[in-house]
């Protein structure tokens, strides 16, 4: 995706893991039909080509190498395979830390691991992450830190209003989606995220549209959502989430 030709008229998913449809060539086409930058995020470096392989050529869909934080005590043997990956992508994720675990010893597992990605991709300067902080938005905040050479996403941020503000102050960025905007927590934490940081996701196919599973083309509810929030008409709304992911990307 290159920050000087972002299509106007476009959305954005920036958290999607496309990989996981069984309908898959289907989705991506109509995603890059309907012009839908899309950060196509994985959950191990082993099944990073396959994703690589169905974006190969595409314009708005990217492939994202990730090690998602529930898979570091079955997946975490592969971190090193990761960091030969890195120079295969800009962006990086699904990568954080989940406490919902209440073991320790995994709970430490999994910040060696993220430490280590975020000290490769420093080395980049420009990687774009994409990061789950499930219970952890403070560690998770304090690990990316203010100095960040590159740019971070909080997807489905779920932490509280300390946590959120703290996340701000470091310039992180937030994705939401719709299952967000459905929850009463979720939708106060929204109002209270910053404008001009705020990216619209699916987190497909995680999320569900009523009885099927959420894809690109539904961060357009969102963007509704949005709208309402900012007291904004829809396109000014879409438009400032592009903008800001042209932000992003610059």
């Amino acid at each position: 995706m290159n920050e000087s030709a972002i299509n106007g008229g476009s959305l954005v998913d920036a958290h999607c893991h496309l990989d996981l449809y069984s309908d898959l060539e289907r989705i991506v086409s109509e995603t890059e039909a309907k012009h839908i930058y899309t950060i196509a995020v994985t959950n191990a470096p082993s099944v990073f080509f396959h994703t690589a392989e169905f974006t190969a050529g595409r314009k708005y869909v990217r492939p994202a190498l990730g090690l998602h934080p529930e898979l570091v005590s079955s997946h975490g043997h592969e971190l090193s395979h990761m960091r030969d990956l890195l120079k295969e992508t800009r962006y990086v994720g699904e990568v954080g830390l989940d406490y919902q675990t209440s073991d320790l010893g995994l709970r430490k597992a999994q910040r060696e691991v993220l430490s280590c990605i975020l000290e490769w991709c420093a080395d980049y300067g420009d990687k774009i992450l994409t990061l789950h902080s499930r219970r952890a938005a403070s560690d998770v905040t304090a690990m990316v830190g203010d100095g960040f050479p590159g740019k971070a996403i909080l997807h489905w941020f779920s932490g509280s209003r300390k946590e959120l503000d703290q996340a701000s102050r470091i310039g992180l960025y937030f994705s939401v989606n719709p299952a967000m905007m459905r929850s009463e927590k979720g939708r106060s934490l929204v109002t209270l995220m910053p404008s001009d940081r705020v990216l619209t996701e699916t987190d497909g196919p995680f999320v569900k549209i009523g009885k099927r599973l959420a894809e690109p083309a539904d961060v357009q509810d969102v963007v509704k959502e949005l709208a309402s929030i900012w007291n904004l008409p829809v396109e000014r709304a879409r438009e400032r989430v592009l903008k800001n992911f042209g932000t992003m990307l610059r």
